[in-house]
This record gives C-alpha cells, sequence and structure tokens, in this order.
C-alpha cells in the first residue's frame, strides 16, 4: 500500500502515566487516504466488527460525490514519527475511529474507478439506459473483481444521469485526520471507549474484551472468538467443541473470582470501566500467560466431558454466556471454600471440578433444562438471570455434596434470593 502524506495543520501533547503523546490535526485528499488503507485494516484487535447496515453510511456515496463534510477519521501511527513540522507521512497505522466510513469509502472508491472505465470504453448513455439488475448481472465478475457492490455503482451512475462526471471528486476530497504517535494500548482503549460514547451503542461484550485486552497476550488472543467476529447468538448456535467466546471467558473469570454470577450490563461495564484498575489487580492473575493456559485447557476438557454425553445440545449449552457464567460462579466458589483462592492449587481445583462433573455428568440432564426453559414465562422473568443463578445452583450443590435431588423444573422456581443463601 501507498504511504499516507498529510499536511499537518495543529498539534497538541497528551501526557498519560509518564508517556507523552501527540495529536496530529492533519488534511488530505481521500484518494491518496483510501490508496494507502492496510490490507488487513480490519484486522486492528481494539476495533469493533464492520456494520453492515447503516442508513447513515450507506448515504456517503452521496457525500463523497456532493464534496460534503466527513467527519475526521481517528489514526493510530504504529511508528514513531519524528522532525514533524507541516507535514507526515504515515507508512503503517490502524484505524482508532472510522473504520465504518473507511470500508465504504473503499467500496465507493472501486465503483467509481468501475464506472469510468465502463463510460470511456462505452459511453455514458448507454449504460444509463440499463436497469439496475441488467447492470448487475452484466457486471457481476468485474465488481467482484473490484472488490465492490452493484448499490455503489448504481448511486454513481444515478448521481450523473444529468449532470457531468467529475473524474477528480476524490484527488480533490479534502478530509481532515488525527493522527496519534506514541499513544500506548490502553490509551488507544480508552479512546476508543470514549469515542465511541456518542455513537451508535458499541456492542457491551465488546466493550468488556477492550477493557481486558492489555492483560492478555496475543499469543493467547489467538485461542479466542471475538465479539466483533460472531455475535453471542451465533456462536452458541454455532459452538463447536473447544471454541472459546473472549467475552464470555472474561466474564467466567470475573465470577470466578467474584464467586458469584454477574449481571453483564451498561452500569457493570460504566462500574468497571471508572474502577479498572482496583478490578484488573484482582483478576489479572487469572489472565497471566500459565493461569490463562490452565482456564483455556481446563474449558475445553469441560467442552469435552459435555460433548460427549449431550453432544450437540450439550455444547449449544455451554455456549451460553449465562450458563458459563454461573457454572465458573459456583467453580470460584468451590476453589474459595476448598484451596482459599491459593493460585498454586488451580490445577488441582480444576481436576477436582473435571472429576466431581464426570461423575454426575448423567444428572446434568440438559435436555431437561432445555424443556423446563420452554416453559418460563419470559415477560415476567428476566431468562439470563435464570440460567445464571439456576446454573449456578446446579453446580454449588454438585461441588458440595457431589449430588443434587432436585430437577431443572424445581431449580427454576427457587428465588435468586434463596439460591443465594444456599450457596453461601
Amino acid at each position: 500500500m501507498a504511504n499516507l502524506e498529510l499536511k499537518v495543520l495543529s498539534k497538541r501533547e497528551e501526557t498519560n502515566n509518564g508517556n507523552t503523546s501527540i495529536c496530529y490535526i492533519c488534511e488530505g485528499t481521500l484518494e491518496n487516504y483510501i490508496k494507502s488503507i492496510p490490507d488487513r485494516y480490519r484486522e486492528y484487535d481494539i476495533q469493533r466488527g464492520i456494520v453492515k447496515n447503516n442508513v447513515y453510511l450507506e448515504r456517503l456515496t452521496t457525500t463523497i460525490l456532493e464534496k460534503k463534510h466527513i467527519p475526521s477519521i481517528v489514526l493510530v501511527s504504529m511508528q514513531p514519527l519524528e522532525d514533524i513540522d507541516k507535514a507526515l507521512i504515515l507508512q503503517e497505522y490502524k484505524i482508532l475511529d472510522g473504520l465504518q466510513r473507511s470500508y465504504r469509502m473503499k467500496l465507493v472508491y472501486n465503483a467509481y474507478q468501475l464506472y469510468l472505465e465502463k463510460i470511456d470504453k462505452g459511453s455514458k448513455e448507454e449504460i444509463e439506459n440499463k436497469t439496475k439488475f441488467k447492470l448487475s448481472q452484466e457486471l457481476k465478475n468485474e465488481l467482484k473483481e473490484k472488490a465492490t457492490d452493484i448499490s455503489y455503482f448504481w448511486t454513481i451512475l444515478d448521481f450523473y444521469r444529468d449532470r457531468d462526471v467529475d473524474r477528480n471528486v476524490f484527488q480533490d476530497f479534502i478530509q481532515w485526520f488525527e493522527v496519534w504517535d506514541n499513544l500506548d494500548k490502553n490509551e488507544q482503549i480508552n479512546k476508543m471507549l470514549l469515542l465511541n460514547a456518542g455513537h451508535k451503542s458499541m456492542d457491551m461484550k465488546h466493550q468488556l474484551e477492550l477493557l481486558f485486552l492489555n492483560i492478555i497476550s496475543d499469543d493467547y488472543l489467538k485461542n479466542f472468538i471475538r465479539s466483533k467476529d460472531i455475535n453471542a447468538t451465533y456462536f452458541y448456535k454455532n459452538k463447536n467443541k473447544g471454541d472459546l467466546h473472549l467475552a464470555h471467558t472474561i466474564s467466567a473469570l470475573i465470577a470466578f473470582d467474584k464467586c458469584e454470577p454477574i449481571l453483564l450490563n451498561q452500569k457493570f461495564l460504566q462500574e468497571l470501566h471508572e474502577n479498572i484498575d482496583v478490578e484488573l489487580e484482582q483478576v489479572k492473575v487469572f489472565f497471566m500467560d500459565n493461569n490463562l493456559e490452565k482456564f483455556i485447557n481446563f474449558s475445553k476438557q469441560l467442552d469435552e466431558l459435555i460433548d460427549n454425553e449431550y453432544g450437540k445440545t450439550g455444547l449449544e449449552w455451554i455456549g451460553r454466556e449465562s450458563v458459563l457464567i454461573g457454572m465458573f460462579a459456583a467453580f470460584g466458589k468451590y476453589f474459595k471454600i476448598k484451596y482459599d483462592k491459593n493460585i498454586e492449587s488451580l490445577d488441582n481445583c480444576f481436576s477436582d471440578i473435571l472429576e466431581i462433573i464426570s461423575n454426575n455428568i448423567e444428572s446434568l440432564k440438559i435436555d431437561e433444562f432445555n424443556m423446563a426453559k420452554e416453559n418460563v414465562n419470559i415477560a415476567k422473568v428476566n431468562i439470563g438471570d435464570l440460567f445464571k443463578y439456576s446454573t449456578y445452583y446446579y453446580f454449588c450443590q454438585i461441588l458440595k455434596n457431589n449430588q443434587i435431588n432436585k430437577d431443572w423444573k424445581m431449580i427454576f422456581k427457587i428465588s435468586k434470593g434463596d439460591i443465594k443463601n444456599e450457596c453461601s
């Protein structure tokens, strides 16, 4: 990809925890920016995934063609910037804010190039006389080759029906940028959360992942499926043995530490963010490489047990975040009672749990769990809370007594307060 050349308009410094970062306010042409976008620009680990349907973003084609304002795009330089005066050259960067716009800008630009090729080969009037469907069929291969879509091509065609084609629209379009130099990972995450505060609400699971990315090494991140790539519903319905969802694992480990189910909502995330130093201090030991590896191996062995007995039904069940939170809250309670949370005993704790569950795997009766939930009035009951606390109760009893004398239908009727008391 080409380097991105920008004109510096202003700059400001910012110091956080002894680290000084510089933000450059810049301008550059839209064409230079689009040509410079890295091939793997969508793989930035703190970015959310691409939002496929957004009516405001879909109007971006017309916005560009009319040369109207597009909000500034925020970039993070991945190489130190030195001797910056009136201009800077970005060789490697990541998109901190503006991923959705950038994704569509590329689609518009590619469609625009194809449009110019078509009117140069034939005539403007010739393609204007064809229907959108006809063009989509004729241009199918070219649209695929250009990595664009007929909707963008059609908007461009329609825009220029009654006006002269502006061949320099992208070259002449001045776009504003904020470019951060020497911005550490923690501040990148903080700014990502801040930048999204006024936008469409960021998925809570993605927010949770952002808050914990700093304490998970890249070597271990590859073991997880990210919420920006697959949503929770798709995950549990399509979970394979050994699949681990990062946000679910983080929620489970927080529940493990707190020894009780947690309620993942906006208030919880806000409090977590405001007290992140304290919260991380409490749970970060579980995210240290060796211990996180133990959790990963334990989770996969748990999958194996469930899959052997219940197959796809079992994997779908354990793939639910609410179920996982309830389970790990009970596991944390067991770890606290039997091992006093001694981290050196984590392997022994997990071995105990796996043995007890293996001995009681038939009593888990996941099919009955699923049948019992069909009779729940979801208008009167928070189904997520019900799953968390019912699962929490079941595993607390199994780990404490090595047996249970209640079925899921009975467990579902126990109040949250009574469950807390019985599992205390």
